[in-house]
């Protein structure tokens, strides 16, 4: 009886806490709301994500404080089956972010699709730009690594910790570093 009455309270909570973002949202603005959700539960968190038109598979898991940023709705955030998003991760919406199936983005993982140099005179030189990311299926990104607008993943990459990568990677290959470069390649055996 006992863990009956913890699931219904946490359905309780979940449906408490989409309330008070969609009263946030339309008594203060999305912007509050969105910032309400970094303190959220993942259970609260996930079912938020979704009412405002975010694309998430089945069997995912989206730790709580999770940060996103340029979006007046989550709908440029596609979540493939099977992933795991960490902890404190820093996601913008200002294009398209494609997460493919089995992915895990480790902790406190930046992903920005854009880049603005806001009012300073280097603007002329680097105007401002945006580009999706799309992260292959079976990727695994490593805790800190930061990806940049504008990146692919191949199916089954490694991006090692701390990573900082700018460039495409392609399938079976494992990165690191910042830039994050070629470590090797691996091999892959479907049949085990």
């Amino acid at each position: 009886m006992k863990i009956g009455l913890k699931k219904h309270l946490r359905t309780l909570n979940v449906y408490f806490n989409l309330f008070r973002f969609w009263l946030r949202k339309k008594t203060l603005g999305f912007e509050n709301a969105n910032i309400f959700i970094s303190r959220l539960d993942k259970e609260s968190l996930q079912k938020i994500l979704i009412k405002n038109k975010a694309k998430i598979g089945n069997n995912c898991d989206l730790e709580s404080g999770l940060s996103f940023h340029n979006c007046s709705d989550y709908s440029n955030l596609i979540v493939g089956d099977n992933c795991h998003i960490g902890k404190n991760c820093f996601l913008d919406l200002k294009d398209e972010i494609r997460i493919g199936n089995n992915v895990t983005i480790s902790m406190n993982c930046t992903l920005l699709t854009h880049q603005d140099f806001g009012k300073s005179k280097l603007e002329m030189l680097y105007p401002k730009k945006h580009a999706p990311i799309i992260i292959g299926n079976n990727t695994f990104i490593g805790a800190n690594s930061i990806i940049l607008k504008g990146v692919s993943f191949g199916e089954f990459s490694i991006i090692a910790a701390g990573s900082v990568v700018i460039n495409d990677v392609k399938e079976k290959t494992v990165v690191g570093g910042a830039p994050a470069k070629i470590i090797k390649k691996i091999i892959i055996n479907h049949n085990e």
